[in-house]
């Protein structure tokens, strides 16, 4: 949970995402061998609760790398359904933009209200989080469902992990480029270039290890 490196921070998650990357399979496995309606709309029922009591008994550095796996495998048998289950309709994306205005607004009024309880700190904030960024990814299917993409817009979401992963240590910590010049305007632009060069060279080497991976795997 804690990176320790100025710049690299913003990394504490991969821990998280390496323990759901681990689980998608089991999570697979057990998503389609319940066949009854109810059951899963029970276990999701569940899923959804058990961040909530987790907060409450585990450490918080426990909790804070394992409650993820319970919204993981939410989103993913949604995500997984979404054809069946998404509406694209104007009245879907009406409510879907209600359901993230009304988490964004619970965020607000828990941080006016309770700002530093337990309640506030691990619970209001994991799950309006969850909640408004689900909400966001469904509006916008329905807003650019039908837009054609542009190939810069390809080019750059291809490599957009990549981009998170080094963007920050170019703005801060030993290897930032923010001081460059006296104008901050420029060494934003730099710290962009760097940022999409070092991510396309990232990006590279991850397509070659995963090459080397499936031949092995064969």
């Amino acid at each position: 949970m804690h990176v320790g490196v100025l710049g690299a921070d913003h990394t504490w998650f991969m821990t998280t995402l390496m323990i759901c990357y681990i689980l998608t399979p089991l999570i697979e496995k057990i998503w389609k061998r319940i066949q009854y309606k109810k059951t899963k709309w029970g276990i999701l029922v569940g899923l959804f609760i058990v961040p909530f009591i987790m907060a409450y008994l585990l450490p918080n550095y426990i909790f804070f790398i394992t409650y993820h796996v319970c919204f993981y495998a939410i989103v993913y048998y949604v995500g997984s359904n979404w054809e069946r289950l998404g509406k694209s309709t104007n009245k879907s994306a009406v409510i879907y933009f209600i359901v993230m205005c009304l988490a964004f607004a619970t965020r607000f009024i828990g941080r006016v209200m309770i700002d530093g309880t337990k309640l506030y700190n691990l619970v209001i904030v994991n799950y309006t989080h969850y909640v408004a960024a689900a909400y966001i990814f469904m509006l916008f299917s329905i807003i650019f469902s039908k837009v054609k993409m542009l190939k810069i817009v390809q080019l750059v979401e291809g490599i957009s992990f990549e981009i998170y992963l080094c963007h920050y240590m170019f703005i801060v910590g030993p290897v930032s480029v923010m001081y460059i010049t006296g104008n901050w305007i420029i060494n934003s632009i730099i710290a962009v270039c760097i940022a999409l060069l070092f991510a396309v060279i990232l990006h590279k080497l991850s397509k070659g290890i995963r090459k080397i991976l499936r031949v092995h795997s064969t």
